[in-house]
């Protein structure tokens, strides 16, 4: 497929369904594309049909509803990639414009030599309506024709149609579409054909309507004119020049020429069947290269004869050259001259639109992979530093200390972790201490998304010991209860962790009190805590029982308050602590999730047996 059709394609899915759904739809096809679809590149059919076989699969709808949903962005892709002037000069009525659109698709098809565009034949029906044969070299996409002279007829005509597809050979590439007008008032037709009654102005029957059949050879010099038996009774000069022989009364057309668009046997009656049809002819001469024609067939109902009237297909001039031709075998009044001479601006357009695109593509694939690297950084500073801290960082300003009058602190250690390492293989004594550390580490930092655990942060980890704070750097007046229940989680959340043939235990020490606050350091920033009351909540981990959760005083009344209560927290005395630089004793609570109560049936049948 070209570009233009998997641009227009990707465009499509990320206007009516967004960007994620775009990626998505890649993943889904498995089609690994860095950037966007290139408008001046060829990409597989594969591809495309993978696209929206994956598309079908996650909208739900069906393969023609998509095709036809393509069918009609495709009419608005190609007028914002300036074909709309072409469009709207094709006809002045629906009937004109699909008659024509062959005559669009042969010059595409020679600005892009290897797109394969479909094939539009179009006859009027006497109610009005009209029938479209399209025939295409790949299967099953005429749904797109749907949508898109459905479209089509809408925006240039103003006249709302329903095109249903009556007849389908999908092994043939073939398929019979009729086009209605939706409102009675509408004509597929336009007005009343005048041109017999301007002919018959002009061309009075009294005079002859003759012209020399010379001056016509000159005039037209790549015609040619045959009868029913494929006789050719007149040519032009310039094909005579390349094929001698032609007027042979022995020669029939069909032994030196051949019908390549549309895919029709050259016979008489075959032709008279395609008259809509732009006709490409390959020509084989006896001698030198084959080359081909373009144009029309008329039928001479006078003379029960068929004048093809025709001029050499060719890109540019490399390719008029090639072929034999000059521009002098031109008629004077054949646009093609202007065409081929164009040809060569567009050629160097169309390689620096592709450099452009290739440079654009380039830049893309990089955006994409630096801020896929900018995420990871942004990853890392969140987990250095508290999210509100790392943001300020970013944006390059100064974080200034800040005084907190209440905050939570909690610091944890590992059970037994010195005996532990005293008794680990003096050989693997490091690495069995690193594997430990960070699968505890790991399992705790799990518990601090801020869907689970709100307003808590992680300030450092020293050694077995794991300290966090709530209130800093953003005040809260739940900051007790959130480091409550983030004390619950950790000690429920290390159990499958085993040291020393059993599973890691926990000691935890909270205390509620005063800090100051800041990033320490330029380097490898750090935010730090300090004061008296990070001092207490250490002490109250040393001086705590051993495996259990720890409230120092002034936590444990936080706890009672309507903010910071929770009915599933449980507590115990565990008595009076003397700590070190701390004039009283200082009180200390267990902390623990109180036990869900049995339902009653099962109670009364613990009594029961």
């Amino acid at each position: 497929m070209h570009g233009i059709i998997n641009r227009a394609l990707e465009l499509m899915v990320i206007q009516k369904f967004g960007e994620e759904f775009w990626d998505k739809l890649k993943e889904e096809a498995g089609i690994r594309l860095n950037g966007e679809f290139l408008v001046t590149e060829f990409y597989s059919d594969e591809s495309t049909y993978k696209l929206v076989v994956a598309a079908t699969k996650l909208t739900g709808l069906k393969m023609e509803q998509i095709l036809e949903l393509y069918g009609e962005y495709f009419y608005e892709y190609s007028v914002e990639f300036g074909y709309f002037n072409l469009l709207r000069v094709l006809g002045k009525n629906p009937a004109d414009f699909l008659m024509n659109l062959d005559t669009m698709h042969l010059a595409l098809a020679r600005v892009y030599p290897p797109l394969m565009p479909p094939l539009y034949t179009c006859e009027k029906l006497p109610n009005g309506d009209l029938t479209l044969y399209y025939f295409s070299k790949r299967a099953n996409l005429e749904p797109i024709a749907v949508g898109l002279i459905r479209r089509t007829i809408k925006e240039l005509f103003g006249i709302s149609v329903e095109v249903t597809v009556i007849q389908k050979r999908a092994d043939k590439g073939y398929c019979k579409l009729l086009i209605k007008t939706l409102n009675i008032d509408d004509t597929l037709h336009g007005d009343v054909d005048e041109d017999d009654m301007v002919f018959e102005c002009l061309c009075p029957a009294k005079q002859p309507r003759m012209i020399n059949p010379m001056t016509f050879t000159h005039v037209l010099p790549f015609h040619i004119i045959f009868d029913r038996d494929l006789r050719v009774q007149q040519c032009g000069l310039g094909l005579l020049r390349k094929v001698p022989h032609l007027l042979n009364k022995d020669i029939q057309l069909n032994q030196v020429a051949r019908i390549v668009r549309p895919n029709i046997l050259l016979n008489f009656e075959a032709i008279q069947e395609h008259m809509n049809s732009v006709f490409l002819v390959t020509i084989t001469p006896t001698a030198g290269l084959s080359f081909r024609l373009n144009g029309q067939m008329i039928y001479l109902l006078d003379n029960d004869l068929m004048l093809y009237i025709g001029s050499p297909y060719v890109v540019d001039l490399s390719d008029l050259h090639m072929k034999g031709f000059q521009i002098a075998d031109l008629s004077l009044h054949d646009a093609k001259r202007d065409f081929i001479l164009a040809a060569e601006t567009f050629e160097e357009e169309r390689v620096l639109l592709k450099k452009l695109e290739d440079l654009t593509s380039a830049m893309q694939r990089a955006s994409k992979e630096l801020s896929r690297e900018k995420a990871k950084t942004d990853r890392l500073l969140f987990d250095i530093l508290p999210r509100p801290v790392a943001k300020e960082l970013k944006l390059g300003k100064i974080v200034p200390p800040q005084r907190f009058e209440s905050v939570t602190i909690l610091f944890s250690g590992i059970v037994n972790f010195d005996k532990f390492t005293q008794h680990c293989d003096a050989t693997h004594a490091g690495l069995e201490i690193v594997n430990l550390l960070n699968k505890v580490y790991k399992a705790l930092d799990s518990l601090l998304d801020p869907t689970r655990n709100p307003e808590i942060y992680k300030i450092e980890t020293i050694h077995d010991n794991y300290l966090c704070v709530s209130g800093a750097p953003e005040p809260t007046l739940f900051h007790a209860k959130r480091a409550a229940r983030l004390a619950l989680d950790m000690m429920d959340s290390l159990d499958d962790i085993g040291m020393s043939g059993s599973a890691v235990k926990l000691t935890i020490g909270i205390n509620s009190g005063e800090v100051v606050a800041g990033v320490i350091g330029q380097r490898m920033p750090r935010y730090c805590l300090f004061g008296d009351s990070v001092n207490l909540a250490s002490r109250t981990l040393k001086h705590g029982k051993k495996g259990r959760i720890n409230l120092a005083q002034s936590a444990y009344k936080l706890l009672q308050t309507g903010y910071n209560q929770d009915r599933t927290f449980s507590f115990e005395s565990y008595g009076e602590v003397i700590m070190k630089n701390v004039n009283q004793p200082v009180k200390i609570w267990l902390l623990e999730r109180k036990a869900e109560p049995m339902p009653k049936t099962f109670s009364r049948v613990c009594e029961i047996v």
